[in-house]
């Protein structure tokens, strides 16, 4: 059964879809992109320190625990950096079969609809690239509020120690409160 040759209009119609998925998707390559760029730049800092901290060359305290803290760190960056390097590829590859979208509708209106099955297959491919980049972005998302949770945690514990160890030059609210809310009576 021939189908029906689409009009001029409803082929420009069928052809700015895929544009409304370009545009979606470049929004999520630049943030990404920025996303990237933090880790990189997390990287290089702690670089900087753990060579300060490998070589003694610091006045921090703790420096081996402070070292071993760094190397936790770049585990977790390196896991970011996969997490974002797959969402990026897979983002760059959404947008060019977006693009291959786009194009092919123009051929298949051409062609008078003997195509019609590789346009749709592509928009559905481009659509699943943008589901696996996303699934990567939140679990790269996750993977950081974990790490700043760490980074919490280890300050913490440091101070505590310092505490313990008679290093620390001030008592901070916190630890006033916490002194507090010990010694209040529960009953």
């Amino acid at each position: 059964m021939p189908f029906a040759v689409p009009t001029n209009y409803e082929t420009l119609s069928a052809m700015i879809t895929p544009a409304i998925f370009l545009t979606a998707n470049a929004s999520l390559i630049i943030s990404t992109s920025n996303r990237m760029s933090r880790v990189v730049d997390r990287i290089r800092v702690l670089n900087d320190l753990a060579d300060k901290l490998d070589l003694g060359k610091t006045d921090l305290d703790y420096p081996a625990e402070r070292l071993e803290h760094v190397h936790d760190q770049f585990r977790r960056l390196e896991r970011r950096g996969d997490r974002i390097r797959f969402a990026l590829i897979a983002l760059y590859a959404a947008l060019a079969v977006f693009v291959g979208t786009s194009l092919t509708l123009a051929v298949d209106a051409l062609a008078q609809n003997r195509l019609i099955a590789l346009p749709i297959t592509l928009a559905v491919a481009g659509v699943g690239l943008l589901l696996f980049a996303s699934i990567n972005l939140v679990l790269e998302a996750l993977e950081a509020l974990r790490s700043n949770r760490l980074e919490i945690q280890f300050y913490k514990q440091l101070h505590e120690r310092r505490l313990i160890d008679g290093r620390a030059c001030v008592a901070t609210e916190v630890d006033a409160m916490a002194g507090k809310a010990d010694e209040t009576p529960r009953g």
